[in-house]
């Protein structure tokens, strides 16, 4: 997952996935068949690993203003810290392979609609309890602010400065009220 995360699938060879496997050639082959299906394997365990963790600690917050704020937090924190210039294994795979590999793109549309519902979600949560604006549409500003995570993604992979990252956030978060 490191080596696709750094590298992009077609940055990376097989033999940095056998360094980084600890796995001879043919036990990769076997183990995976081929380079697309370790990769999509790598999308798996991204989503199981690191995206699943940020959703149930937004489902799990007691506040849901704070929920959102503490999402943010940890991604701005992330792309500014140790995962600079990263970005985010699912939002690199869009940008490089979405637009051509009809397979991808269909486990990325899954994920991102994961976090939109888990996003909507606590938008309705806060709405209940009158911590957001109840007259604004939860699953249209699910939609935004998963535009938003995909934008500061983006502006991650590219070294943005942490300030930058961290005005975004601020003007997302007063836009859903």
């Amino acid at each position: 997952m490191q080596v696709f995360w750094s590298h992009g699938y077609a940055g990376t060879s097989i033999q940095q996935l056998v360094d980084a496997t600890g796995i001879n050639r043919a036990s990769l082959y076997t183990t995976f068949g081929d380079k697309e299906r370790l990769f999509l394997a790598a999308l798996d365990h991204y989503v199981a690993e690191v995206s699943a963790v940020r959703v149930a600690r937004l489902r799990e917050a007691t506040s849901a203003r704070a929920g959102l704020e503490q999402y943010f937090d940890d991604l701005v924190t992330f792309g500014a810290g140790d995962g600079r210039g990263l970005g985010c294994l699912l939002t690199n795979a869009a940008v490089e392979l979405a637009p051509h590999d009809p397979g991808v793109a269909a486990r990325l549309q899954a994920s991102f609609g994961r976090v939109e519902r888990a996003l909507e979600e606590t938008i309705r949560r806060g709405q209940a309890a009158g911590e957001l604006d109840p007259a604004r549409d939860p699953k249209a500003l699910a939609a935004f602010l998963v535009t938003v995570i995909q934008g500061l993604r983006v502006l991650m992979r590219a070294r943005a400065a942490e300030d930058q990252l961290r005005a975004v956030v601020k003007t997302a978060l007063a836009a859903i009220g």
